[in-house]
């Protein structure tokens, strides 16, 4: 049994950080969790496991944005005071200011802690023009994130372009673990037998689908600008699943540009879920300009393991890109023209092998991102492995 004591920190806590917590758990460590919602999908997070809630997160503005961050942070500094300082913390980059809690506690009483890295601050800011580069606060960022990074026992990140961008704070190498989904929650449904597909009137058509987060950095636009172009084909369906800033919009061009092949949906329960994403021939993931390196959408792996093609909207020389051309299944759309992501739609529709390859491609791909990645974390931090995935 593992006798050391955890705290696991991160602010919107999903099934990726319910599965890393399962597994310290069940392994016998003792570990409790400070977030700010609960949001599992095939998995609930063990009830041994001590949760204590402060505020959420709220992304619908930037002000919003840096005013849940700053909260949490807060109100995590001083539950982590209050704690023993024989419990080691985990913290993850949500909000991305938690990270300096690791630095501040091993430098006042010598505490360790480890570093998750699922998207790099101050960068992404940077590169999404929310800080300047040059500007003063950039710089005392990037100097704390040298220290962060250099003191924390352990640092775990997603993929070779996230590891290098870190590589730039710390002499350190990150231990990479890339995501994962659970392939027998999310596997491929027959049309007849899907609920969605029949409730939606989608069983003859080829979907083209987005799901996800409507923000501000994601190229909706794109979607529903090809939708218009192919709106004469009814046999092609747009859906598009999910909120955020940019939904109105949205909404707005297609009312006046009448598409009847855009479909817009709210968020899927997770009930709903397995039968939303299975219902959808292609699966949009969008990367924007300037997370190349510094992020990679964890849709991607339910997009997998519903046994779509993926499209991806995104660099060629990111991670998406990277998995998508490793392992065929899908195509890449570096800055693409609208025209050009249409009339590879078309191709798909007339060829429908080839598409079918792309589905079963991505299907087996999914079988290389499992749960089984999730021990890892458990298995790096307390039984010291030194080797990278």
């Amino acid at each position: 049994m593992n006798s050391k004591k955890y705290i696991f920190i991160v602010q919107v806590t999903r099934q990726l950080s319910i599965d890393i917590l399962n597994n310290f758990i069940n392994e016998g460590a003792e570990i409790e969790l400070v977030t700010g919602i609960l949001e599992p999908n095939y998995t609930p997070l063990d009830p041994r496991i001590k949760v204590k809630y402060f505020n959420r997160y709220d992304n619908t503005s930037t002000f919003k944005r840096m005013l849940t961050w700053s909260l949490f942070t807060f109100y995590s500094f001083f539950y982590i005071l209050v704690r023993s300082r024989k419990k080691e913390l985990i913290l993850i980059t949500t909000p991305p200011f938690i990270v300096f809690l690791g630095l501040f506690f091993k430098k006042i009483r010598n505490q360790n802690y480890h570093l998750i890295v699922w998207d790099l601050y101050p960068d992404v800011l940077v590169n999404f023009g929310v800080l300047k580069k040059g500007s003063f606060a950039l710089r005392i960022w990037q100097k704390l994130n040298r220290s962060c990074f250099s003191k924390a026992s352990t640092i775990f990140t997603l993929g070779t372009h996230l590891s290098d961008a870190i590589q730039k704070y710390t002499s350190n190498k990150p231990i990479i673990v890339p995501n994962w989904v659970n392939a027998d929650f999310v596997k491929p449904v027959n049309r007849l037998d899907n609920t969605f597909s029949k409730e939606h009137g989608l069983n003859d058509k080829l979907v083209v689908m987005y799901s996800g987060n409507l923000g501000l950095t994601h190229d909706i636009e794109s979607i529903v600008y090809t939708a218009n172009l192919l709106k004469s084909n009814t046999a092609i369906q747009f859906v598009i699943i999910g909120d955020g800033a940019k939904k109105a919009k949205i909404e707005a061009y297609v009312k006046s540009e009448e598409l009847p092949n855009v479909l817009l949906l709210p968020y899927q329960n997770k009930e709903t879920l397995p039968f939303s994403l299975t219902a959808a021939d292609i699966g949009i993931v969008t990367l924007s300009q300037g997370a190349e390196t510094i992020s990679v959408p964890s849709k991607t792996y339910y997009t997998l393991a519903a046994g779509s093609a993926i499209f991806a909207l995104a660099a060629e020389a990111s991670e998406l890109g990277f998995l998508v051309n490793k392992y065929n299944c899908g195509r890449v759309f570096d800055n693409s023209p609208p025209e050009k992501i249409a009339a590879f739609i078309l191709h798909l529709f007339e060829n429908r092998k080839e598409l079918d390859q792309f589905k079963i491609n991505a299907r087996a791909a999914s079988l290389d991102f499992t749960p089984k990645n999730a021990k890892l974390y458990y298995d790096y931090i307390c039984n010291k492995l030194n080797k990278d995935v």
